[in-house]
């Protein structure tokens, strides 16, 4: 799911995800993002993606912060503060986002609303995400929107489900702009 939830690991856990991402076409990518919650309610992670065939590096990191104590049933609210950077281009492009989730008896609902400034200095960019996840017993299925000012929105159906203990698969697949997107992961905790 690309739509962030406001939730953190537990103090003192963490989890390392790797995935691949395409669209269909032959541009793919290598993602591996590990998470680190040093205190409660406090989130540090990193994302390193290479693309390939055209062979870019990016890198991210990022703070979350929960501000609401955990509910299992009601709502919760957070922020994420974070950088990343393309390997070979000048400036890091910031970002924020506010995140909402809220879980009930069908699920969870969450929403991100934020801006990045891209880099070089152009105009700070609207962004918004919005998604819905329902357990199926072993499996959680979710559906999500989510894109920036000026631009097509992505919409992506998925799922996952834990196949060892503390081991996640999980799988996407979407369209933007009339091109299929697909994503495939595991999801390593610790």
């Amino acid at each position: 799911m690309t739509v962030d939830d406001a939730s953190t690991n537990e103090t003192g856990r963490g989890h390392v995800e790797l995935w691949l991402a395409g669209d269909g076409s032959r541009a793919r990518a290598w993602n591996i993002a590990p998470a680190f919650a040093p205190m409660e309610n406090l989130e540090l992670s990193a994302l390193v993606t290479r693309e390939t065939p055209d062979k870019i590096t990016s890198y991210a990191g990022q703070v979350k912060w929960v501000i609401t104590p955990a509910q299992t049933g009601g709502c919760n609210v957070g922020v994420v503060l974070g950088v990343s950077k393309t390997r070979g281009v000048s400036g890091e492009t910031p970002y924020a986002n506010a995140l909402v989730t809220c879980n009930g008896m069908v699920g969870a609902a969450h929403l991100n609303v934020g801006a990045n400034r891209p880099s070089g200095g152009g105009s700070t960019v609207g962004t918004w995400g919005v998604a819905l996840e329902h357990g199926f017993g072993a499996v959680a299925a979710h559906a999500e929107a989510f894109g920036e000012r000026g631009s097509k929105a992505t919409v992506q159906i998925g799922a996952r489900s834990e196949i060892a203990p503390k081991l996640q698969l999980d799988g996407t697949i979407g369209t933007r702009d009339r091109r299929t997107l697909y994503s495939v992961g595991v999801k390593l905790q610790f």
